[in-house]
């Protein structure tokens, strides 16, 4: 085994996929590619409603617990998933293409550093886009990620769009229109009925390249220094250390749980939890791990009028015909993600952009069977016809936190999300449930929505349902910021993504992101890779 290369990137999912696809396009660069799960071969990966399978899988997923408690009478539960495989999260997620709102990168730009404003990112997102609408000034039509929407079309759904313009909203065809305010079906990253992860984009492809490396089942302890230069990474395989040594950067795009616990375990970080894991400094950096955002979201399933809906489309006989009408055509409730309908709406009074992201499907899988916050399966959909508004608030202020609990690169960070910490994330959660349930009112729809499972009618006053919501809401699976992006001296890379106090490292990944995306974030976690390539190879160009 070849053990020294021109690059190293830790992390093959969003980011890292397609770095490595793009730093290898050179023959001259020796590329090495480590990612900690497995090749991303198993045929619930390819199906776009294998995600109900595999969302528990622990061959295909990180289970990180957090053990920060929400309200003294609750159980510890929590539990916050990520993809594990190439592809990382990209492999198990929801597929849902979102960009966030053009607001969103001028923030980067203002609280980063230049060269991370709309306009930029506008031009790496078209370079990456296959959208099959087409380019047109706002996306890209010619590049290697295909975009599609609007694949599985029912009545129901079709009400939904009714009720958003009654509501108010513009009908979009596409939902990544830079104002982002509307509703439509959402953009998916599939393909002919199959889901198109980051790596079967961007890796898979070039696999072959004999200047790219890729190893599988191989964890990232550490990076190695030489003085204030990165000079390798140390690893274990089969419980065996590794060292593999680095002639130009290492890239860092295990995301944001895991890239602020290697740079720690490194010896960048914040100095009281280094000298008290007796943990040697390289670099203080009192940023590593904290700041981190979160979207916050709350499910509200109802009970279905009029109409079957599609629950029993995912049991007994009918789970059957949708196997098999993706089986032979590749369509049908299987070939798409859960929710088809999403919308970006204003919940808060005075707010200057969308600040909740309302998912809707005709279908329902009850909060109330779970006494733990982890996404239930789709798997467990109810018997009786179903119907769920699920909502994400968008800019949530509370700040959580990332940190090695020891020196054993084997244990869990501990994760704190310090969830509604602050009074105005308390009053927007508050009004984004009142904003669903006015949504469900609209004529189009309210024929529909039957009895609210969740929370339940008798949930009315604003500490009822900021009780409900702190009891029972989940994680976006979205964090974001614990190795931000800033201008400031204690961020911890600047905006080349360079960690601040070293050479020869950088992290890519949602990590360095300084302010929350409003939306989904695998779509700017591949751009992030994108933007992190143009700047390594300039680097390499001077």
């Amino acid at each position: 085994m070849k053990k020294s290369y021109d690059y190293i990137i830790v992390g093959a999912g969003s980011s890292g996929s397609v770095i490595a696809n793009r730093i290898s396009a050179d023959p001259k660069n020796e590329v090495l590619l480590l990612e900690a799960g497995r090749v991303d071969n198993h045929p619930y990966i390819t199906i776009p409603k294998g995600i109900s399978k595999l969302v528990k899988h622990p061959t295909y997923t990180w289970a990180f617990p957090i053990n920060q408690k929400r309200l003294p009478d609750l159980p510890s539960k929590e539990i916050w998933i990520r993809g594990k495989g190439l592809g990382g999260s990209s492999s198990i997620n929801g597929m849902i293409y979102s960009r966030g709102h053009a607001q969103d990168y001028e923030e980067w730009n203002t609280l980063g550093g230049p060269g991370w404003g709309w306009k930029e990112m506008k031009r790496v997102y078209c370079e990456m886009e296959r959208h099959e609408l087409g380019s047109n000034e706002h996306r890209g039509g010619n590049g290697p990620l295909t975009i599609s929407s609007g694949k599985f079309r029912y009545p129901l759904a079709e009400k939904m769009i009714e009720a958003g313009k009654e509501f108010g909203l513009e009908a979009k065809e596409d939902l990544n229109h830079p104002n982002l305010e509307g509703i439509g079906y959402y953009n998916h990253t599939i393909k002919n009925g199959r889901r198109m992860s980051a790596s079967k984009v961007f890796l898979h492809p070039v696999m072959k390249r004999s200047n790219l490396t890729v190893i599988t089942g191989i964890h990232a302890n550490k990076v190695v220094f030489e003085g204030k230069t990165a000079a390798g990474i140390e690893c274990y395989k089969n419980k065996k250390q590794i060292l593999f040594t680095c002639k130009k950067e290492i890239i860092l795009s295990a995301g944001a749980l895991l890239s602020p616990k290697i740079l720690q375990l490194s010896g960048i970080g914040p100095k009281e939890l280094l000298d008290s894991l007796q943990i040697e400094i390289v670099q203080e950096s009192p940023d590593v791990g904290k700041r981190m955002r979160e979207h916050l979201g709350f499910s509200m399933p109802h009970k279905l009028k009029k109409t079957r809906g599609l629950n029993h489309r995912f049991r007994g006989l009918g789970l059957v015909k949708s196997l098999l009408q993706y089986y032979f055509f590749r369509k049908g409730p299987m070939a798409t993600g859960p929710f088809e309908i999403g919308a970006f709406v204003r919940s808060m009074p005075g707010a200057n952009r969308p600040d909740t992201q309302l998912y809707l499907g005709a279908f329902s899988y009850a909060r109330s069977r779970s006494s733990d916050n982890f996404p239930v399966q789709l798997s467990h959909t109810d018997s009786a016809p179903g119907i769920t508004i699920y909502g994400q608030l968008l800019n949530l202020t509370s700040e959580g936190e990332v940190r090695i609990q020891s020196n054993d690169p084997r244990e869990a960070p501990a994760i704190s999300p310090n969830w509604l910490k602050t009074a105005y994330d308390k009053e927007a959660m508050v009004e984004m449930v009142r904003t669903m349930r006015r949504f469900v009112k609209q004529g189009a729809i309210s024929e529909y929505f039957g009895e609210e499972l969740i929370p339940g009618d008798q949930c009315q006053t604003d500490s009822e349902i900021l009780d409900a919501v702190s009891r029972l809401s989940t994680s976006g699976l979205h964090a974001t910021g614990t190795c931000r992006m800033g201008r400031d001296a204690k961020s911890v890379v600047d905006n080349q993504l360079q960690v601040r106090g070293v050479r020869g490292l950088r992290v890519a990944d949602c990590s360095i992101m300084p302010a929350l995306i409003s939306g989904n974030t695998n779509g700017p976690a591949m751009a992030v890779g994108w933007r992190a390539s143009d700047l390594i190879l300039k680097t390499a160009e001077e």
